[in-house]
Parts: C-alpha cells; structure tokens; sequence
C-alpha cells in the first residue's frame, strides 16, 4: 500500500533522529543505525512527559528541515502553475520530462542505457521507455543515486514495505522541501491554513507496545500536533481518543482511513458532536466512497484523500467533488493495462514518473497500485488536472475464487451490519476466507447469515467461509489495516 513521505519520514525505529547520511558511508550509517536503536529504546523508556518533550525536541528540527523561506518559494512557485490551460500543462510537462531524462541519462548509472539520447517531442512518446519494477529499485541500490550527489549528505526515506521488503529512497533537502509545498498547496485547496493544528494518525509508534491504558497520544508542541497511535484502536478504547480529540479541537485530522474511521462510527453511534475540524485529510490506505460519508458525518466536515508515495514520484489529490487529480507539475501519472493506456472508467496499474527528486529520480516507475482512470471531460471543480474516479489500492488485495475469479470490492456486504466498526477477509487457501470482525457486540445469527449471504454471492458456491469476533485488528508494521488479505498470492 502506498505510504506518504509526509508519515515515512517519521516511522519507526528513527522517531528521534533524522535518517540522514552520506550515501557512500557505510560506517557512519551503520553508527546512525545504532545511535537511533539508542535513542528509541530511551524514548519507550521515558515517562510521557518526558516523551512529549523528545517529541516536541524532534519536531521542531522536522519543521527547520521542511519548510523556512524555500519552502515558501516552492509553494508561491507552484501556486501559479496549479491552474494553468490544460494545454499549458502538457507543454510544462513535456518541458520537465526532458529535463528528467536528460539529468537521468546524464549522471544516474541505472538509466543510462534505459533513456533515449534525443528529447522527446511529445509525452506520448514516453511509452519508449521500460517500466521500472520495485524489484529493479530494491535490487539497484544505489545505482539509482545521481552522481551530483554522491558526496552530499541525502535523507533516507523508507516505503512501508506492507506485503514485502521495504524500499530505501533517497532525497535531499531541497526535494523534500518541494514535496512539502504541494501537500501545503493542497491543504489550502482544503481551506486548511497554515500551521494548523493538527491531531495525526499514521504509522509512528509514539506509544510503547503493551500500554493497556491512554493516554495512546502524545504531543509535538513545537508542531502544534497531537500523534495519536494506530495501534491502540479498538472497540475498548474509541471513546478514549474521542474525548481526547474533543479536548485538543485540531483545525484537521490527518489519518489513516482505517484509524479514524472506527471513532467515526462510534461518534456516529453516540452522537458525540464534539469534534469539529475544518477537515479530515486521508491517506495511504484506499478510502471506499461510504467510508468517506461516515467520516464526514461524523465529524461535520468534508474529507479530502491523497496518494503521495514515499518513492516521490506522484502526488494525486482529491478535490470536493470526490475526483483524484494527478498533480502535473508533481510528475506523469499513467495507467496502464499490459503497459497500454486504459480507457476513462477502465482500471489499469499506475505508473509513475516524479519531477521532484533528482538525487533518486523514478521513470515509469509501476507502483503496484490500481487506479480507474477518469473522465477526459474537465472535472467541475475547475482543475485542469487529468482525472482518476478512483485509487483502489494494491494489486494483491484481491481474492480469487477457486473457479479463478478476481474479486475486489467486498465492502458493501457489511453495511448492513451496525455494530461492525471494522473488518477483515483474510484468504488463507484457494476455497477458504476468514472473515475476523471488531464490533460491538455479538452478531445475531441473522446478521450473520446476510453477511454469509452477501460473500457466497460474490465469491461463489466453492469458497468456504468462516467468520470469527475478534477485540481489534492488528495493523502493519508501518500502522496500516489491510481490509482484504490474499494469503495465496503471497504464496504463489
């Protein structure tokens, strides 16, 4: 699943120092390594307010390094670019592509082969180069690096690697101050100001493992940021963050879907009015169109989804009328089925080529996502961004029935069912799904036979189903929950 650089670059174990290092020192990063192992086990075991302290101390070097006066000047930069002529657009693009794949060609060993020597003449022609694979970034290493930064000190940043080995990419300082003035641009496309506060939910292990009781947040004072734990959520401990987050009142919530959408649901239970942001800003999961409504029901505002991965090689942004747009200015986005073109409403791979970072630069690089492309019409918005209806997520999160049905898009069957606040189906064999469900009581054998009902119609007669209550779902190691889990394709 795709991971934000805005939550990778505070992942565990380097919560307390920035991962930054010369890319051609072994020795020093291996000393890093071992500095941040120090530092994090000294943080689980500091008491809390001592962690808000450490928190509060990092957050403020976060801040120096993502924004300040550069930052500013990225973002007034590409202010004016947002809303250019869509012909306009194709011609900055096409302008930028050649700049990246002469740069590539030039001090990247990997393309050096892989890029053709003369500009392109249209974008089009951009299908003449290869697709790159995760695997070819993983194996590739640091031939990926430009040689105009091989002495400099990079920034390290880590996928979050949920059905595989993570990625490392590498950046500056510069590009990531460039990331952070397109996701400043589309926080106020969302009517969030700047330096607003802001309660998060990613994959930070901010709370010690084992703690059975809240506080399951901590404080950035020098952010204005309150981290809330996606590892401490269940049916035992919803009402606990709702309060907290009624006390702190943040200007918006950035979240998984899958962490804020059980305090949704049990504000929405409750009626609990309490919280009112001006926005809910999702990301790194896919976020199903009745999630959004229930999200936005309960805390009264609207909600605005995102896909930034930490590869650094696409930005998409969901506007208010519930369209993705790629940002032109961020990268290309293609997608593609068998590496041609979909047509609008078809589903294909999204294929990404980024603008941003030229110390790791990623060419047609294949995500491993899905996406269903949009209309060509203009979006009513007034974006003149290309359109995507949708972003549905990993190509592995499908089940396949044993008569080898592809099925996708299960989530509908538990609407149903009031008291479920989250759910899992988990594909263990070829004729098995494990359905484990969080909720708030017992099923009643009714519910339980709509819901039996419900997957038997979509994934046929052959497939055994078995539903098991459990207290919470585990998430990832980087904080996410995978609703749908294809174990036998892991396997295959």
């Amino acid at each position: 699943m795709r991971t934000t650089l805005v939550h990778a670059l505070v992942t565990p174990p380097r919560q307390l120092l920035q991962c930054e290092h010369n890319a051609v020192a072994g020795p020093y990063s291996a000393l890093l390594r071992r500095m941040t192992d120090i530092a994090a086990r000294a943080y689980a075991a500091a008491p809390v307010w001592m962690q808000n302290l450490m928190i509060s101390a990092y957050g403020a070097r976060l801040r120096r390094m993502r924004y300040g006066p550069e930052q500013r000047r990225n973002l007034a930069h590409i202010r004016g670019a947002s809303w250019a002529p869509p012909n306009g657009q194709r011609a900055v693009q096409l302008a930028e592509l050649n700049r990246v794949l002469s740069h590539a060609r030039q001090t990247v060993p990997f393309h050096l082969t892989r890029i053709p020597p003369r500009p392109l003449v249209s974008l089009e022609q951009l299908t003449d180069v290869p697709l790159m694979t995760k695997t070819e970034v993983r194996l590739s290493g640091r031939e990926l690096i430009s040689r105009q930064f091989g002495n400099e000190k990079l920034l390290e940043v880590h996928t979050g690697g949920t059905t595989g080995t993570p990625l490392t990419i590498y950046c500056d300082r510069h590009s990531l101050r460039r990331n952070y003035a397109f996701f400043a641009r589309f926080l106020e496309s969302a009517g969030i100001p700047a330096n607003a506060r802001v309660a998060t939910f990613a994959g930070r292990v901010i709370v010690p493992p084992g703690t059975e009781g809240p506080p399951f947040w901590r404080y950035n004072v020098a952010g204005r940021a309150m981290l809330c734990s996606s590892y401490h959520i269940g049916e035992d401990s919803v009402a606990a963050y709702a309060n907290a987050l009624a006390r702190f009142q943040p200007a918006f919530i950035d979240s998984y879907p899958s962490s804020i959408l059980p305090i949704a649901r049990y504000l929405l239970r409750t009626g609990d009015d309490r919280i009112r942001p001006r926005a809910v800003v999702t990301s790194s999961e896919t976020l199903l169109a009745a999630d959004r409504t229930a999200i936005a029901d309960a805390f009264g505002c609207p909600v605005f989804d995102h896909y930034g991965a930490a590869e650094m090689a696409a930005f998409i942004t969901q506007c208010a009328a519930g369209e993705y747009h790629p940002n032109a200015d961020y990268g290309i986005v293609e997608v593609l089925r068998n590496g041609v073109p979909v047509a609008p409403g078809e589903t294909g791979q999204l294929v990404a080529t980024g603008f941003i970072n030229p110390v790791m630069p990623l060419i047609r690089y294949v995500t491993g996502d899905l996406a269903v492309r949009g209309s060509d019409e203009p979006c009513r918005c007034g974006s003149p961004f290309p359109r995507l209806s949708r972003i549905i997520g990993r190509e592995d999160d499908v089940l396949i029935t044993p008569e080898g049905n592809r099925i996708g898009r299960l989530d509908p069957i538990f609407k149903t069912v009031s008291s479920l606040s989250e759910t899992r189906i988990v594909q263990d064999t070829t004729s098995h799904v494990r359905v484990e469900l969080v909720s708030a009581r017992p099923l009643e054998p009714s519910e339980e036979e709509s819901l039996r009902s419900g997957l038997r119609n979509r994934l046929g007669p052959s497939m055994t189903i078995d539903f098991v209550r459990v207290p919470r779902l585990e998430r990832t190691a980087g904080g996410k929950l995978r609703s749908v889990v294809n174990l036998t394709a892991s396997r295959s």
